[in-house]
């Protein structure tokens, strides 16, 4: 009866030791390893280049708007992120990107609108711009975790709701005639591949990585996307963090669609910071 007891008390000790221990291996995880709920909040700052040719605005001719408009100049760009770990294993990710800019320019070319219509004549003065809005989306499983890092991959999409337009007085034989403005708009659903990887050394720091890859033709669509960058994380207190990383963003397509017939290539790249709060 004794040696039973005594075989008791070892087992409970044991048991507890066992209990302790992995409470305080997740005591020291990083958060973003054990976070269910995790909202970051950042300011992109970004170079960037684009480029549409859009039979709607053009007629087939290419506008570089970074080289013909000087639109390569860096501003700061808002950017909201949300992940959910709704599941041991699982988690959802989504993201939204800003980048709507105009800016007023001297035609150094014609542009013609439709099948010729009209044309905004070299010297005309016109304001010309675009809007992007980039909404990111994907379900992601973990494929590898322990103490200090995790690996994970999962299926999303990438929603671009994009289009450039000018407006101005046209120039008809080297005068101005009337206020024109000519645009267009597309929402374009991308769906994509997401990868990405967490390196946590210590409870305050953290290194992760990330990669989204498209490369399909979907209906009215073809062409490819890259959305990658690495990223170094700073836990300040508790439930508040800070992030500084490095975003590329890339899309190349095609579009055969009755309203806008025609290709886009627009990339942005640089460093983007973030205040992250975790539950």
């Amino acid at each position: 009866m004794k040696r039973n007891l005594i075989y008791i008390c070892l087992f409970i000790f044991a048991s507890t030791k066992i209990v302790f221990a992995q409470v305080e291996n997740e005591s020291t995880k990083h958060p973003i390893l054990t976070s269910k709920f995790q909202l970051g909040v950042g300011l992109f700052i970004p170079s960037q280049s684009l480029k549409f040719s859009i039979d709607a605005v053009s007629n087939n001719q290419e506008i570089d708007f970074g080289k013909t408009f000087d639109f390569n100049n860096s501003a700061g760009r808002p950017q909201v992120s949300f992940d959910w770990r709704f599941a041991k294993k699982w988690k959802v990710s989504a993201e939204y990107f800003n980048a709507n800019y105009s800016e007023k320019a001297e035609l150094e070319e014609d542009i013609e609108i439709g099948n010729g219509d009209y044309t905004f004549e070299s010297g005309s003065n016109v304001k010309i711009g675009y809007k992007i809005n980039l909404y990111r989306i994907y379900v992601g499983r973990i494929i590898s975790s322990g103490l200090k890092h995790e690996l994970g991959g999962g299926l999303g999409i990438h929603l671009l709701d994009m289009g450039p337009f000018i407006e101005g007085n046209i120039k008809v034989n080297g005068t101005d005639n009337e206020f024109k403005r000519a645009s267009t708009s597309l929402t374009a659903p991308l769906p994509n591949i997401a990868l990405w990887y967490y390196y946590a050394p210590t409870e305050k720091w953290a290194f992760t990585a990330r990669l989204d890859w498209f490369g399909l033709s979907v209906n009215e669509y073809s062409g490819f996307l890259w959305d990658f960058g690495p990223s170094v994380r700073y836990q300040i207190i508790k439930n508040l963090g800070v992030a500084l990383d490095y975003r590329y963003f890339n899309v190349n397509a095609n579009v055969n669609k009755d309203l806008w017939n025609g290709s886009v290539d627009i990339s942005f790249k640089g460093p983007t910071i973030t205040l992250i709060g975790n539950l």
